[in-house]
């Protein structure tokens, strides 16, 4: 059950996020989000590296172990690394106690595919051909889609594999073509309908097909990997909330990912949002989830 702390966050979202959902309005594309200069915590040191050409921030606590995680931030190709994907950089180095690895690719609401998607495989080459440890994958959102990618891109090409992917409310069926879009489009507070919107008018704002698609079919398996062959791929987590719009498209991805024999762990938060454990680590269900992650990355090492 959903805890008074979340229920309170989610009416506090649903309020601030109202004005945007009655227009229509993508939060990646007209919400700044705060970049300036970063101060990370004395356990914790920041530094900046360039792998092929694209800048990657690199994390690491004093107790680090040797392994990392390559970190892929969401935003939908708009928002570039800010404070709040330094902060969970920060979480993941803190509480894995290992190397964080964040590729900065160059945001844009021009770009079109598979533009970032190259980019990033670009830099994850640079990356894993230079690390000198065992590593694991994390993803949110659209930086889920570019994570599997990468993934799925290195295993047909033969380059160094993850150990371990974390999915994070991933957004991998650029079609939006589950029924959790109609289902939860009045419970999302950031992406919902508002009260007297109907679903049938306003299917095509819910299922949003992102201009970075340009014309390239939605099902295609690299831009889509709900649709990909996943077989030989790492164990994998996926964690999201129950009333994401996006919710079917990490089940879909579970049921896709087990039938072609990877080992997947689903995880769904009840009442919970997008990204809510990278929005909000302060709550019962984040600081829960946090744990599951920490365990399972840990497990593999």
């Amino acid at each position: 059950m959903i805890s008074l702390g979340a229920r309170i966050v989610r009416l506090i979202i649903r309020m601030l996020t109202y004005r945007r959902r009655k227009e229509h309005k993508s939060l990646s594309r007209t919400v700044k989000f705060k970049s300036g200069r970063y101060v990370p915590p004395k356990s914790v040191s920041c530094r900046t590296e360039y792998f092929n050409g694209i800048r990657t921030e690199i994390f690491t606590p004093k107790d680090a172990e040797k392994f990392a995680v390559i970190f892929f931030h969401g935003g939908g190709h708009t928002v570039g690394m800010n404070d709040m994907y330094r902060k969970v950089a920060q979480r993941y180095a803190k509480l894995c106690r290992c190397t964080v690895l964040c590729i900065d690719y160059k945001p844009g609401t021009e770009l079109k595919f598979p533009s970032v998607h190259n980019e990033c495989f670009s830099a994850y080459l640079g990356i894993t051909k230079e690390l000198k440890m065992p590593f694991a994958v994390a993803g949110d959102s659209f930086g889920a889609n570019l994570m599997l990618y990468c993934t799925i891109k290195a295993r047909e090409e033969g380059a160094n594999m993850p150990q371990a992917i974390v999915c994070i409310s991933p957004y991998a069926d650029m079609s939006a073509s589950g029924q959790s879009y109609k289902t939860n489009c009045r419970n999302d507070p950031i992406y919902s309908l508002t009260r007297r919107q109907s679903f049938e008018e306003n299917e095509k704002y819910i299922r949003r097909i992102s201009p970075y698609c340009n014309g390239t079919p939605l099902k295609d398996s690299y831009l889509s990997p709900v649709y990909a062959k996943l077989n030989g791929l790492s164990d994998m987590i996926i964690i999201y909330g129950s009333y994401e719009t996006s919710a079917s498209d990490g089940e879909m991805l579970q049921k896709n990912a087990v039938g072609n024999g990877v080992n997947v762990r689903l995880v769904a938060y009840e009442g919970m949002w997008h990204d809510f454990l990278y929005m909000t680590p302060f709550l019962k269900e984040s600081r829960r989830a946090w744990r599951q992650i920490s365990e399972f990355i840990s497990a593999h090492f």
